[in-house]
């Protein structure tokens, strides 16, 4: 009795860690995270989703912002910062993946102006997984009119029926590229 009682929990126990993904992001040296949705717990910068979390992602259609992290200072006007998003995710392979992320990525060019794609989607290997990056720069307008130059990494890693949209952004006077290159490399996915 005892023994089936173990395997059961042993059973239980593995059907949980399955059902959940984890996600790690390290940020740049002294910057701050910001606006992290309630319903996700960070033991430094890891967190966990459980299946409901992402199944009402799905169902509902809609992005859950799990972090983002705003650097310390700057000499510009716009605040260089990350963002990491769970979207929904309805294809089914690697291509068509990345035909939704082009058409999506192009939108952005009603609402920036100047806009231009520097590096255009391909594959990229994160955590061992299959995902994709691109590269983009613009203008935002601010209240009084201005217009502020910034540029964007975009990346993109499906998981199941899901992906992580991470996305980092800075200027020519905020550099972050270095920076930005090994928050990438810190990215796990479990």
């Amino acid at each position: 009795m005892k023994k089936t009682f173990l395997l059961f929990l042993l059973i239980i126990s593995v059907n949980l860690a399955y059902s959940q993904n984890s996600f790690k992001i390290i940020p740049p040296k002294d910057w701050k995270e910001f606006q992290k949705s309630d319903i996700i717990n960070s033991v430094n910068y890891k967190y966990v989703l459980p299946e409901k979390t992402k199944q009402d992602i799905i169902k509902n259609n809609q992005s859950v912002q799990i972090s983002r992290f705003g650097a310390t200072s700057k000499n510009g006007t716009y605040s260089p910062n990350i963002q990491v998003l769970l979207r929904p995710n309805a294809t089914k392979s690697i291509s068509d993946f990345k035909k939704s992320l082009e058409i999506s990525l192009k939108g952005f060019s009603n609402s920036l102006e100047d806009f231009k794609i520097t590096d255009e989607f391909k594959e990229i290997k994160i955590s061992g997984k299959d995902g994709l990056i691109a590269k983009f720069e613009g203008n935002l307008k601010t209240n009084n009119g201005e217009k502020v130059f910034f540029r964007s990494t975009l990346i993109a890693i499906p998981v199941d029926d899901t992906f992580y949209q991470i996305t980092l952004n800075d200027t020519k006077i905020d550099s972050y590229e270095e920076d930005f290159q090994k928050v990438i490399n810190s990215i796990e996915i479990k």
